[in-house]
């Protein structure tokens, strides 16, 4: 950073960090204090160490001793202020992005790369670009209900008792709808098992260390519910997790793994939490955006080398369970200013088309995070040749069950308000082809 700050202030702006607000710009000067304070600090420690062998035999250089103790803690104070405010910086410093990730200010900037109907099948984005948008391209709206009109008459979906009982932004699935989940959960975990994945059940409570290392901390502090510490053993501050993704990465924390072990691919399903600050107003109706929801992720450690060939990898798993389920989409390749939190250096949207609403819902994020978490993690790496590197990570939202569910209602309801199981499922539902009151 000190030899490349201009090129880390234009990242941070292009990524929407204010740079003035985070005190970006003073970092090459709170850094050279840093290291003047450590080279003095070391100095005035070797000699108090010197003194105080002399001092048991020599009475006369005590009061140097003394005199160089206070000295030593005013520096060491001033130190640990400038300390902090070393580290306060870099830890709202994002990942560099990659240098294919297209440059932009909003979410309007992010590029529509590929489509897929069960009609035209793989979409280019040369295709999409000449219909003039994706949207063009996917099927019309045959009168569909939006999900929560047909879940209330289908009696799977209830938000009256769940804000009775919790208040906005719960709901309660039931009898069909869990069926349908768990079936979608045993649809991708029989690939995953398949493709050598090593199913994990991690905690949903963690420490902040881990939030930070996956880099939800600082940056999305405000979407993370704290726990009470005064109900935790020894009265830790822990936070419900909005993802497994910290909980898987952080079962690698300060360890050292070899080549010989890699790729380390795990998935979780885990019922997760987010507050949801600053979307007060919007998504209010159904399934969409609650505070309670539960998700399958997928992550991987890997070499630096293999890892956009995973990153690519895991799109591909997005795209065979949505097209094994007959839903369109469309894949957005994310600009700077829309890559969400700071480790990810690349990253695409998959988005299932809603023709009740005419556009398009977000299902499954992809992220190429380099090795920006392996750091915050110090996760290391031995390579064949015994030297240590830092590894890199990649996760992908494998299935946000809620919202596959309201593609599925979408997608498979019929005329008469009833909704058609889709083959693919069937397998898992003992029996359950048809879904009606």
């Amino acid at each position: 950073m000190r030899e490349n700050l201009d090129l880390v202030i234009e990242n941070c702006q292009r990524r929407g960090i204010d740079v003035d607000q985070i005190g970006l710009k003073d970092f090459a000067a709170v850094a050279t204090k840093r290291a003047e304070l450590l080279t003095a600090v070391e100095g005035q420690r070797a000699t108090r160490n010197e003194l105080a062998k002399r001092a048991a035999t020599d009475e006369s250089v005590r009061a140097e001793a003394r005199s160089l103790k206070e000295a030593l803690e005013q520096a060491e104070k001033e130190l640990a202020e400038v300390e902090a405010r070393y580290q306060e910086i870099l830890s709202w410093i994002p990942n560099l992005a990659a240098d294919d990730t297209p440059i932009g200010q909003s979410e309007a900037d992010n590029v529509e790369i590929a489509a897929w109907s069960p009609e035209r099948g793989e979409i280019t984005q040369q295709k999409i670009e000449q219909a003039g948008g994706a949207a063009e391209l996917m099927p019309a709206s045959v009168g569909q209900k939006d999900h929560l009109e047909i879940g209330r008459a289908l009696g799977i979906i209830d938000n009256e008792q769940s804000a009775i009982v919790s208040g906005a932004r719960f709901t309660y699935l039931r009898g069909a709808a869990v069926v349908l989940q768990n079936a979608i959960h045993q649809l991708l975990a029989e690939k995953l098992l398949a493709d050598e994945f090593t199913p994990v059940v991690p905690p949903l409570l963690v420490r902040e260390g881990a939030l930070f290392a996956s880099s939800h901390f600082p940056g999305d502090r405000d979407q993370v519910y704290a726990i009470a510490g005064e109900n935790v053993e020894e009265a830790n501050q822990l936070y419900l997790v909005g993802s497994a993704e910290p909980s898987l990465f952080a079962y690698y924390q300060d360890k050292t793994i070899t080549e010989a072990e890699l790729p380390l691919k795990m998935y979780a399903l885990t019922t997760c939490f987010r507050s949801e600050a600053g979307s007060w107003g919007k998504d209010v109706r159904g399934i969409k955006r609650v505070h309670q929801f539960d998700k399958l992720e997928m992550t991987a450690i890997t070499t630096p080398d293999k890892a956009r060939e995973t990153f690519e990898y895991f799109r591909s798993i997005n795209e065979w369970l949505l097209q094994t389920l007959q839903i369109p989409y469309r894949i957005l390749d994310m600009c700077t200013a829309d890559l969400g939190y700071f480790a990810a250096a690349k990253k695409y949207d998959v988005e299932a088309w809603m023709p009740s609403q005419g556009n398009f819902m977000e299902l499954m994020s992809d992220s190429h995070t380099t090795d920006y978490q392996a750091r915050r993690l110090n996760l290391r790496l031995r390579q064949a040749d015994g030297s240590l590197i830092y590894p890199h990570t990649v996760n992908d939202t494998g299935a946000a069950m809620g919202r596959l569910l309201i593609a599925i209602i979408e997608h498979w309801q019929q005329p008469d308000g009833t909704i058609v199981v889709p083959d693919a499922l069937r397998p898992f539902t003992f029996g359950l082809t048809e879904i009606k009151a």
